[in-house]
């Protein structure tokens, strides 16, 4: 799918077709986002199997030939497995999220493996049917609503500690060049949907409730980038919250720590301790003195 780019990406694909006639190119014309982008892929595709790979990152030898044993060995809707991170200095790390294999129905269980990345997996194609994931261009927090409806429509999901996937650390993808007020906006965007996906599918609390803490972590960070680095910006994130709290899936008691959080930076900072850790607000203070000398 070419989301209409600014490079000569068309162009290679092209040269790739002409080697390989089994390449089918879809031509947005114009950038419709990544979420949308890989909805048409997915809407066009007619195999068995879904599976993402970012344009950054790269398959391990013979990935797809052992995922295709282990999805007929599994018989599951979804499989999860194990990748490789790789940074510009060529350092390996062996990221082993799954320890064990497991083939279960109970979603609790492997919730934690979806949160995040769409690319660690891959599904059965009647899961990514008639989603609402790819209704609206998102270019960041997507990969929660495409992981969290698969999770929820899923039936048998299995847990593979092999590594077939290196994700690359790009410090220019489009992820790490979003702002936080841009980023915190879109979460107004991001929680529409999400709560469809959980109506949608007749969540369970605690599913529910483990979504949202998700969804949460990343704004109480943001806000804390914000506070210490980019102070001006505070009274627009008073108008997010409010946003927010419109939403029935927002408990009181939630929206209550966001606005106390927002209102008092070292409470955000104790939020975003108990979050990401200790090192993650050290390194917030660190930066916001850099920034004043």
């Amino acid at each position: 799918v070419e989301d209409a780019s600014t490079d000569n990406s068309l162009q290679v694909l092209k040269r790739y077709q002409e080697k390989e006639t089994r390449l089918k190119i879809i031509e947005h014309g114009v950038n419709k986002k990544l979420s949308i982008a890989r909805s048409t892929g997915m809407k066009a595709s007619r195999g068995d199997y879904i599976m993402h790979v970012d344009s950054d990152d790269w398959l391990l030898p013979n990935a797809f030939e052992n995922l295709y044993e282990k999805c007929v060995e599994c018989d599951a809707d979804v499989i999860v497995f194990n990748h490789v991170k790789e940074n510009n200095n060529g350092k390996r790390v062996y990221i082993n999220s799954v320890k064990k294999g497991l083939i279960t129905s109970d979603k609790l269980k492997v919730q934690p493996h979806f949160f995040g990345a769409p690319w660690n997996k891959i599904v059965k194609r009647y899961l990514v049917e008639n989603m609402i994931f790819g209704q609206v261009g998102l270019n960041n927090t997507e990969d929660l609503l495409y992981a969290s409806e698969i999770l929820l429509k899923a039936k048998r999901i299995c847990l593979s500690p092999e590594s077939y996937y290196t994700y690359f650390v790009n410090t220019d993808s489009l992820t790490n060049m979003v702002k936080s007020e841009q980023y915190i906006q879109n979460q107004i965007i991001i929680l529409k949907q999400l709560q469809n996906i959980i109506y949608n599918n007749k969540t369970n609390l605690k599913l529910t409730y483990n979504i949202l803490n998700y969804f949460e972590k990343w704004i109480y960070l943001e806000f804390a980038r914000i506070q210490f680095w980019n102070k001006e910006k505070l009274i627009y994130n008073e108008t997010i919250v409010k946003e927010l709290s419109r939403f029935a899936i927002m408990s009181k008691s939630r929206i209550r720590r966001l606005k106390l959080a927002l209102r008092f930076k070292y409470i955000n900072l104790i939020e975003v301790s108990m979050r990401f850790g200790f090192l993650m607000s050290l390194g917030i203070i660190r930066r916001s003195l850099r920034n004043k000398l």
